[in-house]
């Protein structure tokens, strides 16, 4: 697994280097055919993972335990909370909290309304809850569940294709297990490329604008290689000690912040804001889950919709195998709970705050960034905080808080690629962790010389097989529980 792997992603490196621009053709017409293919598979799977989730938490089977009835949690639930959020939110969450509900002001969803009006804010939020709430997060709780069981009740690894033995059989012990961890790894690599590269992005783009530096490549390629430095750092220190004491700093900072903007912002209306979006999101919740096309010459669906829920499913091997391997001693319904409600009420607050204070200073006058708020998320956000009081605190505290987003989920991820690629080890070795965070700094810095598009394109494209394992780890994991439940009720009849 370790070499093939590897192989896989130096290959991809090596021909990005070479040939740069077949790199960013490959991925544009790849990207045209498997949203062509797969597009409207991707919300029905999402769909179909959240209902899923939430009746395995209700029924009876929720309150067994990841790890047997005598399993204690080896973290306390807010360092578990801590370090679930800041594996899975990445350094995109605090740029679209404000950016999204912006976008979607100038470029109302589907077209349905007119363009910087008060329907197309209250749209702006309801789709953005949509894009990061529960949809999102029970993608996360399917693998996390399914793994853990099967390695913490059952005596597998902590390897996808482990927990899809009772499908496969024997078939795991082989190349199709192989090529099916080795498609997790791709997935992994290329989902936390694809967040990091945009996450640099706009990071350069903020700061060009705000101190002046050049927005350039060699500035990207700085920026990764210092903020991958530091994660590297707090890979190597272990996950009880780096990666958990930073997920905590990272949830105090990222608090702080938000308190702040809510006190010092618009407080009136981003309560307003709150109240009116979840009452649309609930109304609109069943047409918005299943929508799969607009109208005719449509492409709002495939820029948003296909690609958010690609991006998230990309990201599924890697924080949903996390969440599983900090999980063990919490019930499946703790595990719903703590990975669906808390993340998804935090997005909505977060979204609420960020986004509502950003609506307002547009429909104010006191900002106009809702133009280029799709190309300059990072400048969206300045401009609209220095609209604020307290401007030269909040800027102060972003700083720490992107690094700490960015640092969080790479090191997060570097641990889980070791973790994947040496037979699901609990602590992967060292030096497998190191390879892994150089190779990911390597496929975003190749990705960023493709810009935005190839980097949207490379998370769609990676989903799409992990589509198709994502349904067979919710079919896997039912017939362990009703194996499992079966032999239960064979002992107690003995």
């Amino acid at each position: 697994m370790f070499y093939a792997s590897m192989m896989l992603s130096v290959a991809f490196v090596a021909f990005g280097l070479i040939f740069p621009g077949a790199l960013t053709d490959s991925l544009d017409a790849t990207r045209e055919v498997v949203v062509g293919t797969f597009g409207p598979v991707y919300p029905v799977t999402v769909s179909l993972l959240l209902v899923f989730v939430v009746v395995l938490a209700l029924a009876p089977v929720g309150r067994k335990r990841l790890g047997g009835p005598d399993a204690k949690p080896e973290f306390g639930a807010i360092s578990w909370i801590a370090m679930l959020m800041s594996a899975g939110v990445g350094l995109s969450f605090l740029f679209w909290g404000t950016a999204e509900p912006l976008i979607h002001l100038a470029d109302p969803p589907y077209g349905e309304t007119a363009p910087a009006s008060a329907e197309a804010a209250r749209a702006g939020m309801r789709y953005s809850y949509l894009f990061w709430g529960p949809h999102a997060w029970a993608i996360y709780a399917v693998v996390a569940i399914a793994i853990g069981y099967a390695c913490f009740n059952r005596g597998g690894s902590m390897l996808v294709s482990a927990a899809l033995r009772p499908l496969l059989g024997r078939l795991v012990d082989g190349w199709v297990g192989s090529l099916i961890d080795t498609f997790a790894v791709l997935a992994i690599l290329f989902g936390v490329a694809t967040s990091l590269g945009l996450g640099t992005g706009e990071l350069n783009a903020g700061l060009a604008d705000r101190f002046g530096i050049a927005d350039s490549y060699g500035v990207k390629i700085a920026i990764i290689v210092a903020l991958m430095t530091f994660a590297t750092i707090s890979s190597m220190t272990g996950l009880g000690r780096g990666i958990r004491a930073l997920s905590l700093a990272n949830a105090a900072l990222c608090g702080t912040l938000l308190a702040l903007v809510f006190v010092v912002g618009p407080t009136a209306w981003i309560l307003s804001t709150l109240g009116t979006g979840v009452a649309d999101y609930a109304a609109a919740f069943v047409p918005m889950s299943l929508a799969t096309e607009g109208a005719a010459g449509d492409a709002w669906t495939g820029e948003w919709v296909y690609f958010f829920w690609a991006w998230w499913i990309a990201w599924a091997p890697f924080v949903g195998t996390f969440i599983a391997r900090i999980s063990r001693g919490r019930t499946i319904r703790g595990v719903v709970a703590g990975v669906l409600l808390v993340p998804s009420l935090v997005s909505v607050v977060w979204f609420s705050v960020f986004g509502g204070t950003a609506l307002e200073r547009e429909l104010s006058g006191a900002v106009s960034v809702s133009g280029v708020a799709g190309e300059a998320k990072s400048i969206a956000t300045f401009a609209v905080f220095d609209t604020l009081p307290l401007t030269g605190l909040a800027l102060l505290l972003l700083v720490p808080v992107l690094a700490l987003l960015f640092i969080t989920s790479a090191d997060s991820a570097s641990f889980m690629l070791g973790s994947t690629t040496t037979g699901g080890s609990m602590n992967p070795p060292r030096p497998v962790r190191l390879l892994w965070s150089f190779s990911a700094a390597f496929a975003a810095v190749l990705l960023l010389s493709g810009g935005p598009d190839s980097l949207r394109g490379a998370a769609v494209i990676a989903a799409a097989p992990f589509t198709v394992i994502l349904l067979g780890l919710g079919v896997s994991l039912v017939v362990m529980l009703w194996r499992d439940r079966a032999g239960a009720a064979r002992s107690d009849s003995r």
